[in-house]
């Protein structure tokens, strides 16, 4: 939570998570921020309130984390290659320096 000096709770930090994996952002909550004193806001309080102002449905912050897992496995799949004077682009490769290959024993 994120509390001005007058103790109004402005902001709540959250999360999303489902098995592939987690959505978080901060929401601003919506002036007036209400009567319910510092002390007695609980993490039901603060869901209720994320509950009333968040636009977006479990469905939607699914298909989120659904497509940035798809977004990066198919980063995964990318390759950097370089043109080559005499022939096509040849895949760059990322060579392992020898100290890092002897210290892994």
């Amino acid at each position: 939570m994120i509390a001005d000096s007058d103790q109004n709770v402005v902001a709540l930090d959250w999360a999303y998570s489902n098995a592939d994996g987690t959505l978080s952002n901060q929401h601003i909550l919506h002036k007036p921020y209400g009567d319910t004193g510092f002390a007695d806001v609980t993490e039901e309080v603060a869901i209720g309130w994320l509950e009333e102002q968040l636009a977006n449905t479990p469905e939607e912050f699914s298909a989120a984390i659904a497509k940035r897992k798809e977004e990066a496995e198919y980063e995964q799949t990318l390759a950097p290659y370089e043109p080559h004077p005499s022939g096509p682009p040849t895949p760059i490769t990322m060579s392992i320096p020898d100290e890092e290959i002897e210290g892994a024993s």
